[in-house]
């Protein structure tokens, strides 16, 4: 049990550094062949359903899966996302683990809004959401402001409609979550977001602030990114 538990925890650990060492410095096609790989790997464990180590097993593969579900979608290649994530949810209901429920749950719904499913993405991500409200750990706060990171982007992009001043709300919002944990890579998405309205509103001195601030949390994600 012991040993299947830490090979569980060892892929995890190379799903991870393959995170900030190639996607987050934008190695797409490299860095999917390692979550592939990861995949393969966690399969071949062959942990059946009542086995002590499945559970855990099924966290990890949901979140090598919703990793890789990342990567598709940057790529364009939405079908294969959206397949991949159904995968995702049925692992990550199995893991019992409700934070890795609520960022499948994120994700897929990501992937069902930008294949033009709007109400059955919307519904998914609200579930998350309310999981996400449920606690007050780091990854409950985590996941929380990074739905709200989620409904700018998607404001931004035109596929949900909002007002400017909803806009920056929300930003704030984000803002206000994870700038206390110092999750810098959401902090410098949340500062970009609300500076591009301003700058559509005209409001040149809070957009030159924000983006100096996007700026400051950019360098600090490198920094961790290094030290990772």
């Amino acid at each position: 049990m012991e040993e299947m538990v830490n090979r569980i925890k060892e892929i995890e650990a190379q799903v991870e550094k393959a995170l900030w060492e190639l996607e987050i410095k934008g190695h797409l096609p490299e860095v999917l062949i390692i979550y592939r790989d990861s995949e393969t790997e966690l399969e071949s464990l062959g942990i059946e359903v009542t086995h002590l180590a499945y559970a855990e097993q099924q966290r990890v593969l949901a979140y090598c899966l919703m990793r890789q579900g990342n990567i598709l979608r940057q790529q364009g290649k939405l079908q294969e996302a959206l397949t991949l994530s159904e995968r995702e949810i049925i692992a990550a209901r199995a893991s019992g683990d409700e934070i890795a429920l609520a960022r499948s749950l994120l994700s897929n719904g990501t992937n069902f809004i930008v294949a033009g499913k709007l109400d059955q993405g919307l519904m998914l991500i609200d579930e998350a959401r309310d999981l996400f409200k449920k606690g007050d750990s780091f990854d409950h706060m985590q996941g929380l402001g990074w739905y709200w990171i989620l409904q700018a982007d998607l404001s931004s992009a035109g596929l949900l409609e909002r007002e400017p001043a909803e806009l920056i709300e929300i930003a704030s919002r984000a803002l206000d979550i994870l700038t206390p944990i110092k999750n810098w890579p959401g902090v410098a998405r949340a500062y970009a977001a609300r500076a591009t309205v301003y700058e559509k509103l005209g409001d040149v001195e809070q957009a030159e602030n924000d983006r100096k601030l996007q700026k400051f949390a950019e360098n600090e994600s490198k920094s961790e990114s290094i030290d990772n």
